[in-house]
C-alpha cells in the first residue's frame, strides 16, 4: 500500500537547525544585509517609486493597526485584572458597590472604554456609564430589562475565555459600540459572574481620523466588504441615520468617493500591480488614481476587520527625493539590520513562550487547543512535539475524571482520596419523561439539549461549592461536604436546589417562546452519613460517595412522582435528616414545611418528607 500524500508529507524529514547554529546564521547574514543593503538601495532607486509608495502605505497601515490594538488590547487587560481579583476573592462580588467602584477605577484608567459592567448570577448588573460630557454615572438593572442581557449572560456562563462579542447599538450614545466580555471564575472553576466592557464606534474613528495624512489620503475600517466600522465621517454619525436595525453605515453612505468606488475593477500598471501583491490595488476616482492599502485583523469580533488607508499615487516623489538624496540610508539599513534582529530573537522568545504556556496550560488541565507550532529550531520543535504529545494523552484524561478531584490530589496527594467517614448532604436530579422526548429528536439535538441542561444544574452546584459525583444519563448525582469537612452542607445543599428550580423555570420560559417543549424537573435531598474514597477494582477506580444516605436521596427523587401534578415544572423533595441539618432556615427564605409520610422502598416505617418547591 503507498502513502497518502498527507503521509509522505509528513514523514518527509524537515530541516532544522540547533539553536546556535541559527544565531550564527543570523548575525552573518546581518553583517552581509548591513555591507550590501547601501550599494543595492542606490542602484534600484530610480526604478522604486511605485515600491516606496506601497511600503510607506504598508507602514501607515501598520501603525493604524497599531494603533487600534493600542486603544482596545487595553480595555480586555483592564477587564481580565478585574476578573482574577474577583476570582482570587480580592473583590466582593456580592457588594455592588465594590464592583462599580472597580468598574469606575479601570475606565478613568482606560478613557476609550464607555461603559463596563459586572452581572450576577441572580442577573443582577450593577454598571457604570460614561456619559457624553465624559462623568462617570453608576446604577443597577436588572439583566432581563436589558435587549439580550440573558442570552449574553448565558453566552458567559458556558465560555471560559475573554471575547469581543458583535457590536449592538447603544441608545444613550446614539450609536453603536464594540463590546468585550470575560467569564469570572473562581479558582475551582466555579461561574460566579460576567464582565462586560464597551467602546463606542466613534471613538474609534476618531482615533484614526486624527492620523489622516495632509496630502488627502484617508483611513477607514470595514467590517466584511460593504460596512464601514470607523470613519472620519463617523466620529459624529448625525445625519447618517443609524438604528439599532441599521448601525453601520455602507461604503456609499459615508461622503467618501474614493472609498465608495474600492471595489471597482483596479487600474494601474502591471509593475505596481506586482508590487501591491495582496496588499491592495490602485482605484480611480476624481480624475486621480489613488493607492489602496488594507489589512485584515481579527481579534475584536465575531467578523473580520479589513483596517487600510488610500492616499495619492503622487506621493511616491516626495519618497523617491528623499531616497536620491541618501543622506538617511545608510541609517535605515542599520535600522532595517536592527529589525531584523529584533524580529529573529522575538520569533525564538515567541517559540519559548508557546512552550512555556503549553507547560502552563497542562498543569492547569486545560488541553482543547494544539499547543504546538512547527518550529525550524530543532530543540524548540523537539520539546514542542512532546508537549503536544503529552497533551494528546492528557486529554482524555481529564474529559474523564474531574478536575475538582485532580486539583485536590495536586494539593493534598494521595491523602485526599483515602476512604473515611462523613456526613454530607446528598442531591439527586431526574428529568421527567426524557427517554420519550429524547426518542422524537434527532442525536445532536439531544446531546445539546443534556449539555446544556447540565450546564444550567452545574453552575447552581458548583457556586454553593458542591461536587457534581457523576451523570447518570439524563440525571445528576450531587454532594456537599465529601472533599473537606462542611458543617452547613445542608444550607448549601438546599440553596443549589433553590436556585436550579428557579433557573429550570427561566430557561423553560425561553423553550416556550421557542416553541419547543420545556424541561420538568424532580430534586430529592437527603443527609447523613456515607463512605468517601477510591471505590473499584484495583486499575479501574472511582472517587464517589457510597451508603444507605445515597440510596435514601436517589428514593426522594423518585418519590416526586407522587407529589408532581401535570402543571408542575420542578419539584423539590428533601428528608428530615437535611432539614434538621440545616443550620439558618431564614436565610433561605424557607418557612415552616409541613412533612407528609411516605414509605420508601428498603424501610419498614414512613419517613418524613418536605417539599420545598
Amino acid at each position: 500500500m503507498t502513502d497518502s500524500p498527507a503521509n509522505a508529507e509528513t514523514a518527509r524529514p524537515r530541516l532544522r537547525l540547533p539553536l546556535i547554529a541559527a544565531l550564527a546564521l543570523a548575525f552573518v547574514s546581518l553583517s552581509l544585509i548591513s555591507g550590501v543593503a547601501y550599494i543595492v538601495v542606490l542602484a534600484g532607486a530610480t526604478n522604486t517609486a511605485e515600491r516606496l509608495l506601497v511600503d510607506r502605505a504598508a507602514r501607515l497601515v501598520e501603525a493604524e493597526l497599531g494603533a487600534i490594538r493600542s486603544r482596545l488590547d487595553p480595555v480586555t487587560e483592564h477587564l481580565e485584572m478585574i476578573a482574577a481579583l474577583a476570582a482570587h476573592g480580592r473583590l466582593n462580588v456580592e457588594s455592588a458597590v465594590d464592583m462599580r467602584e472597580a468598574l469606575a477605577v479601570m475606565m478613568g484608567q482606560v478613557p476609550a472604554i464607555s461603559s463596563a459592567g459586572f452581572a450576577t448570577l441572580d442577573l443582577r448588573l450593577d454598571r457604570v456609564i460614561r456619559t457624553p460630557d465624559g462623568d462617570l454615572v453608576r446604577d443597577t438593572v436588572s439583566l432581563l430589562d436589558t435587549p439580550r442581557g440573558l442570552d449574553r449572560f448565558r453566552e458567559l456562563q458556558t465560555t471560559y475565555r475573554t471575547f469581543w462579542g458583535a457590536l449592538f447599538w447603544n441608545d444613550l450614545l446614539r450609536q453603536p459600540v464594540l463590546n468585550v466580555r470575560t467569564p469570572v471564575r473562581r479558582i475551582d472553576d466555579a461561574f460566579i459572574g460576567g464582565l462586560i466592557a464597551t467602546v463606542a464606534v466613534g471613538d474609534l474613528s476618531y482615533l484614526i481620523g486624527e492620523a489622516t495624512p495632509a496630502s488627502g489620503g484617508r483611513y477607514f475600517v470595514l467590517v466584511g466588504r460593504d460596512k464601514v466600522l470607523a470613519h472620519r465621517r463617523l466620529i459624529d454619525p448625525r445625519g447618517l441615520d443609524l438604528s439599532e436595525d441599521r448601525p453601520l453605515p455602507t461604503i456609499r453612505q459615508v461622503d467618501d468617493p474614493v472609498l465608495a468606488r474600492i471595489w471597482d475593477p483596479p487600474v494601474g500598471s502591471a509593475r505596481i500591480d506586482r508590487a501591491l501583491g495582496d496588499l491592495g490595488h490602485v482605484v480611480e476616482a476624481e480624475g486621480r488614481r489613488w493607492v489602496v492599502v488594507y489589512r485584515e485583523l481579527h481579534r475584536y469580533g465575531p467578523e473580520p476587520w479589513l483596517v487600510g488607508q488610500y492616499s495619492p499615487i503622487e506621493d511616491a516623489a516626495s519618497d523617491l527625493d528623499r531616497l536620491i538624496d541618501g543622506a538617511m540610508v545608510g541609517a535605515a539599513t542599520l535600522v532595517v539590520a536592527a529589525l531584523l534582529a529584533l524580529v529573529m530573537g522575538f520569533s525564538m522568545a515567541r517559540s519559548i513562550r508557546t512552550i512555556t504556556s503549553a507547560a502552563e496550560s497542562i498543569e492547569r488541565l486545560e488541553f482543547e487547543q494544539p499547543f504546538h507550532r512547527r518550529s525550524r529550531l530543532r530543540e524548540i520543535d523537539d520539546a514542542g512535539q512532546s508537549l503536544d504529545k503529552a497533551r494528546g494523552a492528557l486529554k482524555w484524561f481529564g474529559a474523564y475524571v474531574p478536575r475538582w478531584l485532580v486539583f485536590r490530589l495536586m494539593e493534598l496527594g494521595e491523602d485526599a482520596v483515602r476512604s473515611h467517614r462523613r456526613t454530607v448532604t446528598v442531591m439527586f436530579t431526574d428529568i421527567v419523561e426524557f427517554t420519550p422526548q429524547a426518542e422524537d429528536l434527532p442525536e445532536q439535538e439531544t446531546a445539546e439539549l443534556l449539555n446544556h441542561h447540565f450546564a444550567l444544574l452545574g453552575a447552581c452546584i458548583e457556586r454553593e461549592e458542591g461536587v457534581i459525583d457523576k451523570y447518570i444519563g439524563d440525571a445528576v448525582m450531587a454532594v456537599w461536604g465529601a472533599l473537606a469537612r462542611m458543617d452547613d452542607h445542608a444550607d448549601h445543599a438546599l440553596r443549589a436546589a433553590l436556585a436550579i428550580a428557579r433557573v429550570v423555570r427561566e430557561d423553560n420560559a425561553r423553550l416556550r417562546a421557542a416553541g419547543r417543549p420545556p424541561v420538568r424537573l424532580r430534586i430529592g435531598l437527603h443527609s447523613g452519613p456515607v463512605v468517601v474514597g477510591n471505590i473499584g477494582a484495583p486499575g479501574r477506580v472511582n472517587f464517589t460517595v457510597v451508603g444507605d444516605t445515597v440510596n435514601m436521596a436517589l428514593r426522594f427523587e423518585q418519590l416526586g412522582k407522587e407529589f408532581m401534578t401535570s402543571q408542575d415544572e420542578v419539584v423539590v423533595l428533601a428528608s428530615a435528616a437535611t432539614m434538621a441539618a440545616v443550620q439558618d432556615r431564614s436565610a433561605l427564605s424557607i418557612g415552616a414545611v409541613e412533612p407528609v409520610l411516605r414509605q420508601v422502598k428498603g424501610h419498614d416505617r414512613p419517613v418524613e418528607v418536605h417539599r420545598l418547591v
